[in-house]
């Protein structure tokens, strides 16, 4: 058996806040790619914030951003599988955050809507490059169709509402944490894994073809979907738990020392 699919998370995992993909890593990917396997992203990001923080990489398969609910090809930004919240589904869960009185955040495109302009929402929109809209109510983004919903504040509260959230809607939204101050709500149909499984499809991949990098909740059900799941470095204990293997940390090149170690047993292509 050898790995054709090759899928990484960003950031904690290939790359450093402020900092961009290491040479070696680098290098390690393109090794792969020679040798045959397609190599993809899947990240919490928004697609264009994917995009610029991987451009170094040259990607051409298609990726998977905003936590899995969208595969878009990197080169032209054509979409490719989207799968989105809907008007209803926002509805309801926006319903199920009344008395929330952290920030909460609905991804249209690569623009964000919330129903008032925080402090924290403008700092967010300056560190991440995007636009940030004021809209009084979230419910009237509804129609629009967001993406997803990300619920901010503090890290035990979080818990509690992921918590919550899945015992209340179980697989009728697929909801995680992407950072333990972020709670992630997504159609059922979303989530890094399942985005994954449509690419596989779209290659003709098997998932058990497939390798997968991640260090954070939102990495648990990719690492153990895939074939070979790799936790990289300080991984939160959940995905560390998920994964057949836990690497050295991004600042001590472990995912592109495991993809060379691959290579080098004909483990890759």
């Amino acid at each position: 058996m050898t790995f054709r699919l090759i899928a990484l998370d960003i950031d904690g995992t290939i790359k450093l806040p402020g900092r961009p993909v290491s040479d070696r890593t680098a290098r390690a990917l393109e090794r792969v790619r020679g040798l045959g396997a397609a190599v993809t992203i899947a990240t919490g990001r928004s697609f264009r914030s994917a995009v610029e923080a991987t451009a170094g990489l040259d990607l051409d398969s298609p990726i998977a951003s905003f936590q899995g609910a969208q595969l878009a090809d990197p080169r032209t930004g054509r979409v490719l599988w989207h799968r989105p919240l809907g008007e209803d589904l926002t509805l309801r869960a926006l319903r199920s955050l009344n008395g929330w009185e952290g920030d909460v955040m609905a991804f249209v495109g690569d623009d964000v809507y919330v129903a008032r302009m925080t402090e924290w929402a403008a700092y967010y929109g300056d560190r991440q490059s995007v636009n940030v809209h004021e809209v009084g109510r979230l419910e009237a983004v509804a129609k629009m169709r967001p993406t997803r919903l990300v619920v901010v504040g503090d890290e035990r509260p979080i818990e509690r509402l992921e918590s919550d959230l899945i015992g209340r809607f179980g697989d009728g939204l697929h909801v995680t944490r992407s950072l333990p101050q972020f709670c992630e709500i997504l159609h059922p149909s979303g989530g890094k894994h399942r985005a994954l499984g449509e690419l596989c499809a779209r290659l003709g991949v098997s998932p058990e073809d497939t390798l997968t990098f991640g260090n954070g909740y939102n990495d648990v059900h990719m690492l153990r979907w895939a074939g070979l799941g790799v936790a990289v470095g300080d991984a939160v204990a959940e995905a560390a738990e998920a994964a057949d293997l836990v690497c050295a940390p991004v600042e001590e090149e472990g995912p592109a020392r495991v993809l060379e170690g691959l290579c080098a047993d004909g483990l890759i292509g």
